[in-house]
């Protein structure tokens, strides 16, 4: 009986000593599951699944703050992820996308890499090139992919700060640059080249930010030439409206032979001439990437905010305007407008245009393309070629 109650009293020590142990040890895990706290540019940011301390690194789902952020995500794959901004300047009445940062997080090979792509009507685009790899592997919390936020900052060209006492990560968007150093032009330059390339008269300011008196007001278009305006009579089939080549140049492959409205910077083919053709007659450029055909053409002319519009009714066909052809098989084809004869009712019957049938990407040929033919209205709706559904017109939008 002695041995009993001293065994006894040994194993109450042994489990009041095992009661000591345990506690500090709970205290300590509940101290480490505090909620952390995301600021975001001066906004707290929900995240689900919530921020968790990994190897001393703060761990953070990607989408919900660059979201907060202002940059748009997409996950590729399951190990893929992407985050963009965009950011638009204008000048009042038309809209010109300026730059685009795009970071993508790969989990295989463990890096981000940062591009970066600026257009003002044409596109410089350039990858930095610079694989970032991963401080910390990610985690997986119930699918969902946890970096560290030192990392995704990295992605968001951020600064981060982290308050101990109020167990508060600080996030703040930093200078997002225009210019990598490698070639790529920096923000004065692109804006001489909108000035230029799109006759700018008042100043740019972000889309978005309040604009001044001076910016909402229609710009007056000024041009390096005087154009040529729309005709007002029917032309002659088979002579030559535009004034492509220079006096005393032969040579159209050069790009100083041009005429100005044929300098812009999108290639030769059907596109280039009708470009051209269009600023010619009203002295401002079309600001849609020549690379977008068919209904996109259209659809990026929509949303543009510029001094053109798409027009896709048929009937509104007018002269001075770029016909949009599209068919899924044969691709796509632009022509322009030169003159639209109407019956007493006011439909149209019968178009005169012109266009660059750009053989087997040859280019311009000044023999046979730029000129006047003539086509019933019934059969122009089928291009020059007769392969290709027209879709609609780009017009002008102004009054």
């Amino acid at each position: 009986m002695i041995i009993m109650k001293k065994r006894t009293k040994i194993l109450a020590v042994i489990m009041t000593a095992l009661l000591f142990l345990i506690i500090p040890t709970t205290v300590n895990a509940a101290q480490s599951t505090k909620e952390i706290i995301i600021i975001a540019d001066n906004q707290t940011v929900v995240c689900e699944p919530k921020p968790q301390i990994s190897k001393n690194n703060v761990m953070v789902p990607i989408q919900p703050i660059a979201e907060a952020m202002g940059w748009t995500y997409n996950k590729n794959s399951y190990t893929v992820f992407e985050i963009a901004k965009t950011v638009k300047y204008t000048d009042g009445l038309r809209k010109y996308l300026f730059s685009c940062h795009t970071s993508t997080i790969n989990l295989d090979y463990e890096w981000i890499n940062r591009s970066i792509m600026v257009g003002v009507g044409r596109f410089f685009d350039t990858e930095e090139d610079k694989k970032i790899k991963l401080s910390i592997n990610p985690v997986n919390v119930n699918g969902v992919i946890l970096i560290s936020v030192n990392d995704l900052a990295k992605c968001l060209y951020a600064e981060v700060r982290w308050d101990k006492d109020k167990n508060t990560v600080y996030i703040t968007s930093g200078e997002i640059p225009y210019y990598d150093g490698q070639g790529l032009p920096n923000r004065d330059e692109l804006f001489g080249q909108m000035k230029t390339w799109h006759q700018i008269t008042g100043p740019l300011t972000r889309v978005g930010d309040t604009a001044s008196e001076q910016t909402v007001k229609k710009p007056e278009i000024t041009t390096l030439f005087k154009p040529v305006g729309v005709m007002t009579s029917v032309p002659e089939t088979g002579t030559i409206p535009a004034k492509i080549m220079l006096p005393g140049k032969t040579d159209i492959k050069s790009k100083d032979s041009y005429y100005e409205p044929y300098k812009i910077n999108i290639g030769h083919g059907c596109n280039w001439y009708a470009f051209g053709r269009f600023y010619e007659t009203y002295g401002w450029q079309v600001p849609v990437n020549y690379s977008t055909r068919g209904k996109t053409y259209l659809d990026e002319v929509k949303k543009a905010d510029t001094y053109v519009k798409a027009e896709y009714d048929f009937n509104k066909i007018i002269s001075g305007c770029i016909a949009v052809y599209w068919r899924e098989k044969n691709g796509g084809h632009v022509v322009f407008v030169e003159y639209v004869e109407r019956d007493e009712n006011g439909s149209p019957v019968n178009v005169y245009y012109t266009e660059c049938m750009n053989t087997n990407g040859s280019g311009y040929k000044p023999k046979t393309d730029g000129k006047v033919k003539k086509a019933t209205f019934e059969r122009f709706k089928k291009s020059s070629s007769g392969t290709k559904d027209l879709v609609g017109f780009v017009v002008p939008n102004i009054k």
